[in-house]
């Protein structure tokens, strides 16, 4: 047979991801609609609060990024016993690791904050709306988690309802508690929390489930699971410095646009939710690959010249120029949709181009990190993300000394993919 994979099994992994990442940035843009109705300063604590949460969610997304590959080989080589292991020993991990940096960013949360240096009134709806949020931070892992293995063990659509879930419960909360109740902030943060959390238990409960009907419980040896342990905490470390290094990147940006002015970092809090939404079907795509190269690899050797290889990067290319197109064409009017005031009047030529750039360069950028985690190169995968944030903080903070503006934090960020995808591609062909 020609091709060793189906074309359909790309889609057929890849649309429920991309449905769930679409809902993800919609919630946030909901909440920031939300914020922006009650004040443009809440906006702006929104915008310093989210910062700080996510660099906590996103420094331990190895137990997404590290989990997909890892089950999609264990599931293939038929690794059954090892596959029980790992799903118990990650779903502990998780909410361990979930409480303790919860405590832990509630007690710092007034220091993290300052680090934006706000104004009084926005520092303090900024600090509540932390520590009401990172209630909800052991749901958010757990729930990451138990998507990662679902998608491992080709259920991708798990991924979407449980975001499904997140996204209404979210919405119908915030809106209640936020502007009914008039709670203000602090509903809209209290939403989230309580969002995660029936999340969190519909998709343990689903993994719990489908874990018993398909699965028995079987004898694993003591070298086994030392040999999982260590496998869960060399790709977790790898990860963990890779997106310790990335998320401080981006706050780094978000921190530099707050010390501009309150128009600035919310028009940068909204530009990079749209950034992130733009990315929403390559981001899919990345996950998606993480599956279906481990997968590939372990079934039928080198991935280097596959057909697999050459369907993904084809995809890559018609999509980021459709997003380049797209979003330089119309930023300004979505920025004033979701705003409704003169943030858009802020955005010039040269900021729409580094924008629609940004999206261009990414996209590749983007793709080969599923496709490296997929061939098991955590260590590459790390040390790219490493220095391509190094070299955005660089180039950033050469760049301001000459032009402090958004725009010079867009080129920095513009470096740093075009490093990514560069030096990506060279990784991903040494297969």
């Amino acid at each position: 047979m020609k091709n060793k994979f189906q074309r359909k099994e790309v889609w057929f992994n890849t649309y429920p991801i991309f449905l769930w990442l679409v809902s993800e940035p919609l919630v946030g843009l909901v909440d920031s609609k939300i914020a922006s109705y009650l004040d443009i300063n809440v906006l702006s604590a929104v915008g310093i609060g989210e910062t700080v949460y996510f660099v906590f969610i996103w420094i331990f997304v190895f137990l997404a990024y590290g989990t997909t590959p890892y089950v999609s080989n264990l599931q293939a080589t038929k690794e059954l016993n090892k596959l029980n292991y790992f799903i118990l020993f990650g779903r502990n991990t998780s909410l361990i690791i979930g409480v303790f940096f919860a405590v832990l960013l509630i007690f710092a949360s007034t220091n993290l904050i300052n680090f934006f240096e706000p104004t009084v009134f926005v520092s303090s709806k900024a600090n509540s709306y932390l520590i009401l949020r990172s209630l909800g931070l052991p749901f958010y892992l757990l729930n990451m988690h138990s998507t990662a293995v679902l998608r491992g063990m080709k259920y991708p659509k798990i991924t979407l309802y449980s975001s499904v879930i997140v996204g209404i419960t979210n919405i119908i909360l915030s809106l209640f508690l936020g502007i009914i109740l008039n709670f203000g902030i602090n509903g809209i943060a209290v939403a989230s929390s309580i969002a995660f959390l029936v999340s969190s238990i519909y998709s343990t409960k689903v993994l719990i489930n489908t874990h018993t009907e398909n699965e028995r419980f079987l004898f694993i040896k003591e070298n086994e699971k030392k040999e999982i342990r260590k496998k869960f905490f060399s790709i977790g470390f790898f990860i963990f410095i890779r997106s310790m290094f990335l998320t401080l990147f981006m706050a780094y940006l978000r921190n530099q646009a707050s010390l501009m002015s309150m128009s600035e970092i919310a028009l940068q809090h909204v530009l990079l939710q749209l950034w992130a939404f733009g990315y929403t079907l390559i981001d899919a795509l990345a996950i998606a690959a993480q599956t279906l190269v481990a997968e590939y690899k372990a079934k039928f050797g080198l991935y280097k010249h596959s057909e697999l290889k050459k369907y993904l990067n084809s995809l890559t290319l018609k999509i980021s120029i459709f997003l380049f197109t797209t979003s330089f064409i119309f930023i300004e009017k979505i920025v004033f949709l979701i705003t409704n005031n003169s943030l858009s009047s802020i955005i010039d030529n040269e900021l729409k181009i580094l924008f629609a750039l940004s999206l261009l360069v990414g996209s590749f950028a983007f793709l080969w990190d599923g496709v490296l985690l997929g061939l098991d190169k955590s260590k590459q995968f790390s040390i790219l993300s490493v220095l391509s944030s190094t070299i955005g903080y660089l180039s950033c903070v050469y760049l301001l000394t000459i032009d402090k503006s958004l725009t010079t934090l867009w080129i920095g960020l513009n470096i740093s993919l075009l490093y990514r995808g560069l030096v990506g591609f060279y990784y991903q062909l040494k297969d």
